[in-house]
């Protein structure tokens, strides 16, 4: 099951495969360092910067149609702006950074594909 809305992504860059592999390199390139330092924040117990990672992962998931992402990350967000159990917002950080790496996976078979 694609974890990636490439019709998402396509309605708001075009059909030109090459910017759409672009875009999807570049994601593949940021959000790897991006999970490692939410992760990092999480393990430190800084709400400030799991909210500051968490928002900018959930503007690129969004952008590229990772929606179950998008979701995920904004409620993290929102975990960390509120203070919540910061081991509680550790299990959540564990599984995003496990569903990451399933997108990864995914988003080497749609470029591929492009």
């Amino acid at each position: 099951m694609a974890l990636i809305d490439l019709e998402h992504l396509r309605r708001i860059v075009g059909n030109d495969p090459e910017v759409l592999k672009q875009i999807l390199e570049i994601f593949t390139r940021i959000a790897p360092k991006d999970i490692e330092a939410l992760t990092n924040a999480a393990a430190e117990g800084n709400h400030d910067q799991v909210s500051f990672y968490s928002h900018k992962l959930k503007s690129a998931a969004g952008a590229i149609g990772y929606n179950s992402a998008y979701d995920d990350f904004k409620e993290l967000e929102t975990l960390a702006k509120n203070l919540a159990d910061i081991d509680v917002i550790q299990q959540k950080v564990k599984l995003m950074s496990q569903d990451c790496a399933a997108c990864m996976v995914d988003i080497e078979r749609i470029r591929k594909e492009l």
